[in-house]
């Protein structure tokens, strides 16, 4: 896999704001290094879908201070389970998430409802779990 500091300028928008990495693989490691790094304090949508990131990658994203702009993110087809939405529900640093894309992923109505009702999640305006 191509360095991850290229992949994303290779990928991200000309202002800053969108990060398209469909289908690129970014698997846990990866998203633990793009989840650290700084070119994207601007990002505004993060397409993540198709990279099988896990609950790992779910919890590194979560974690994250990288992302204080970020309004939509889609983890769809993830191989998230509900661990990775317990971590995404109680991220203190996805408080300006207004669109969260959780489709084809492993999360059970334990999860949906961790999320519906997080205290942190509170800008969410699109939430959804099923095609």
């Amino acid at each position: 896999m191509a360095d991850i500091v290229e992949l994303i300028q290779e990928k991200l928008s000309k202002d800053g704001q969108v990060l398209n990495l469909k289908a690129h693989y970014i698997r846990e490691v990866g998203a633990q290094k793009l989840a650290q790094c700084e070119l994207l304090s601007n990002l505004r949508a993060l397409e993540l879908s198709q990279n099988d990131i896990g609950d790992e990658g779910a919890r590194a994203i979560a974690e994250s201070t990288c992302f204080p702009k970020l309004r939509s993110l889609n983890l769809q087809s993830n191989k998230i389970t509900d661990k990775g939405a317990a971590y995404l529900a109680n991220s203190t640093n996805l408080n300006s998430l207004k669109i969260l894309q959780l489709v084809i992923n492993d999360i059970t109505e334990i999860g949906e409802k961790m999320l519906i009702n997080s205290k942190n999640l509170t800008n969410l305006t699109s939430l959804k779990f099923r095609v």
